[in-house]
C-alpha cells in the first residue's frame, strides 16, 4: 500500500468519528438545528531527526492528525538575482532567488499580484528568519467584480504566516517599477497611491499604516534616501522632497523648479542605491541621472544625453548600484515598446552614467539568445545580467541568464535556469538593509 493510500485510510476513520460526535442527533431536541463541525488543529513543527522532507520518506505512525513539518527558506544571497514567474492577470506569482553561477533556484516564494506590474522587493539575508520578500498584493476572491483585499506582506521563515498588513479598501498601490520603495532600515514601505493621489506609508514594525499625504500633480516615483523621498512634479517642472517622520507620517518638505522646460516624464525608473542617484529615461529620449545624495538639487538639472536611436525605440533601462553604468534595451522598430505593435527587443547598449558615452552594444546573437526577456544589475553593481530565450533544443527553448562585467563589458557567465516552474518574466536586484 502506498504512503498516500495509507495516509488516506488512517485519516478517514478519525474524521468520521469527529463528524459523528459534532453533528446533530435526531433525538437531541436542544441541538436539532446545529450543523457545527469541529476539525482537529494541526500544528507545524520544524524538521528534526527522523523527519523527511521533499523526496525523503517519513515513517507513518498511525497518529491523527499526523505531525506536519515545514522547512525554512534559504536566505537570499548577496551574489544572487531575483526572477519573477507569471504575467499580468494572474492571482499569484512566484519570486525565485537565482544563483547566476549555476542557474539553480535556491528559494521560491509565492506572492499575490499587484494591480498592474508586480510590487515586489527582495532582501539579502543571513538567516531564514530575516525578511526575504515584501509584496504589495491584491487578492480578488471574485475576480474583478468582487471585493478585494489589499495587503502588504513580508515573507520569511517557513512562509506559512507572512507578516501581513491590510490596507484600507480605498488603497490602490501604484505598481509601476520605481513607484514604491522600502526604507533602507526596513521599517517603512512607501508608495504612491492612485486612490489617494499621494503617498501612503506602512509601518512594517507595528503592522499598520502610519500615515498618508495627498499631493496632486506629482509622482509616481519613490527615490528613497534614508527616510527622505524624492519625486517629480511634471507640469510644474519641479523635483519634490517628502520626509517620513520618526512616527511614519509623510510630510512635504520642499520643491525645486530645476527640470527643463521640455521635460517629459516616463512610466518606469530605476535607482542606484549606493550612489543615491535616479535614472530616468524620459519619453522624448532625454536621459537624466538625478543626484539626491545631498537632497534636492540647487541648480537646474540637464540630461546627460539622448537615448534616441534610428534603428529602434528605447525600452527597458537600469542603472547599477554605484551610479556609474546604465543599460538600455532597444526594440527593432521606432514604435513605442508599450504599443501593441511595438516590436521586439533587438539589442542592449551599456553606457557611462556620467555622460551617456556608449560602452558596449549586444545584439541578440551577441547575447546568445533568440529573444530578450529582462535585465538587472547585481547587488554590488559590478555585473549586468540579461535574461532571454536560449537556442531551441528538442522543441523547447531554455531560459538563459548571461552575466557581463559592468566595467569591461566582457561576458563572465552564461547558464540555463534550473528549477523554475513557469517562465521567468522579469529580473529584480535584491536590496541590502542597513
Amino acid at each position: 500500500m502506498s504512503a498516500n493510500r495509507r495516509r488516506a485510510v488512517l485519516a478517514a476513520a478519525p474524521l468520521a468519528v469527529l463528524l459523528a460526535v459534532t453533528s446533530c442527533d435526531s433525538s437531541d431536541t436542544d441541538h436539532a438545528s446545529s450543523t457545527e463541525v469541529t476539525y482537529p488543529t494541526v500544528e507545524f513543527g520544524k524538521p528534526g531527526p527522523g523527519v523527511g522532507l521533499g523526496d525523503q520518506d517519513q515513517k507513518i505512525d498511525g497518529k491523527f492528525p499526523e505531525p506536519l513539518h515545514v522547512g525554512q527558506i534559504t536566505p537570499i544571497g548577496v551574489d544572487q538575482i531575483l526572477g519573477i514567474e507569471g504575467d499580468f492577470g494572474k492571482l499569484e506569482m512566484t519570486v525565485n532567488a537565482i544563483d547566476p553561477a549555476s542557474g539553480k533556484i535556491t528559494t521560491r516564494v509565492v506572492v499575490g499580484a499587484g494591480i498592474w506590474d508586480p510590487v515586489v522587493h527582495g532582501f539579502v539575508g543571513k538567516t531564514p528568519d530575516d525578511p526575504a520578500i515584501l509584496a504589495a498584493e491584491v487578492w480578488r476572491p471574485r475576480g474583478s467584480r468582487g471585493a478585494a483585499d489589499f495587503t502588504v506582506s513580508t515573507y520569511s521563515g517557513d512562509l506559512l504566516e507572512p507578516a501581513e498588513v491590510e490596507l484600507p479598501e480605498v488603497a490602490r498601490v501604484h505598481s509601476r517599477p520605481g513607484s514604491h520603495a522600502v526604507t533602507s532600515d526596513g521599517k517603512y514601505f512607501v508608495t504612491w497611491d492612485d486612490g489617494l493621489y499621494g503617498i501612503r506609508v506602512v509601518d512594517l514594525t507595528s503592522g499598520k499604516e502610519s500615515g498618508a499625504v495627498r499631493i496632486v500633480g506629482c509622482g509616481p516615483f519613490t527615490w528613497m534616501v534614508g527616510h527622505d523621498l524624492f519625486s517629480v512634479c511634471e507640469e510644474t517642472r519641479e523635483l519634490l522632497h517628502v520626509g517620513i517622520g520618526s512616527d511614519g507620517v509623510p510630510k512635504e518638505v520642499g520643491r525645486a523648479k530645476v527640470l527643463p522646460a521640455d521635460f517629459v516624464s516616463t512610466r518606469t525608473t530605476t535607482f542606484a542605491e549606493k550612489a543615491k542617484k535616479a535614472l530616468l529615461v524620459s519619453e522624448n529620449g532625454d536621459v537624466f541621472v538625478l543626484d539626491f545624495a545631498g537632497g534636492l538639487p540647487g541648480a537646474p538639472v540637464k540630461p546627460i544625453g539622448n537615448a534616441g536611436d534610428p534603428s529602434g525605440r528605447f525600452a527597458d533601462n537600469v542603472i547599477n548600484a554605484t551610479g556609474t553604468r546604465l543599460a538600455i534595451a532597444y526594440t527593432d522598430t521606432i514604435v513605442h515598446p508599450d504599443s501593441a505593435r511595438g516590436g521586439s527587443v533587438a539589442k542592449v547598449v551599456t553606457f557611462d552614467a556620467a555622460n551617456l558615452a556608449p560602452l558596449r552594444t549586444y545584439s541578440l546573437a551577441d547575447l546568445g539568445v533568440t529573444a530578450f526577456t529582462s535585465m538587472a544589475y547585481s547587488v554590488d553593481g559590478t555585473k549586468l545580467y540579461v535574461l532571454g530565450d536560449g537556442p531551441e533544443v528538442d522543441g523547447e527553448a531554455p531560459q538563459r541568464l548571461i552575466g557581463f562585467d559592468a566595467v569591461t563589458g566582457d561576458q563572465v557567465s552564461a547558464v540555463d535556469l534550473d528549477g523554475n516552474v513557469e517562465n521567468v518574466t522579469g529580473l529584480i536586484t535584491p536590496e541590502v538593509r542597513e
